[in-house]
């Protein structure tokens, strides 16, 4: 879920663009996003603050840069679908291609066998921890900056 979801705005294109990018990742690694992490209140600050999966392997030329682009922070700096498909048709089109896609082999890439008990994957109400989350956050940044005055 794109991070100005969790701070309360409406989905919009650039939230399905922050999305593929997930998507994207997941084609690179094999994996589920934050398949380490405990899938609480916790995880909706990191995200909102900035947290992205740790990009682990090769791919194509261009590709991690869209993928990149496609999670930026601030959504009007994302890619549009149209902007998308030019990108990697380009990718594609791309005589190196094929040289570019060869399987790496490491333990940081290809489906894990056990997910954190805590990560879920499944569809749920998340309005009451959204809610806990930002005021959380917001407390704390609220905290942080009266230690400087």
């Amino acid at each position: 879920m794109a991070p100005e979801i969790f701070q309360g705005q409406k989905y919009t294109e650039a939230s399905d663009m922050y999305s593929f990018g997930m998507i994207m990742w997941e084609f690179m690694t094999g994996r589920r996003p934050f398949w380490d992490e405990i899938h609480d209140i916790e995880l909706i600050i990191k995200i909102c603050d900035g947290l992205r999966p740790l990009i682990v392997t090769n791919a194509p030329e261009g590709y991690i840069e869209l993928m990149k682009e496609c999670w930026h922070s601030d959504p009007a700096k994302r890619p549009m679908a149209d902007n998308i498909y030019v990108k990697i048709y380009k990718m594609y089109d791309n005589e190196n291609f094929i040289n570019q896609t060869k399987i790496t082999e490491s333990s940081d890439i290809g489906p894990v066998a056990i997910n954190n008990p805590d990560a879920i994957y499944k569809s749920r109400p998340l309005s009451r921890m959204i809610k806990s989350a930002m005021s959380l956050r917001n407390s704390r940044s609220q905290s942080i900056g009266n230690k400087f005055y």
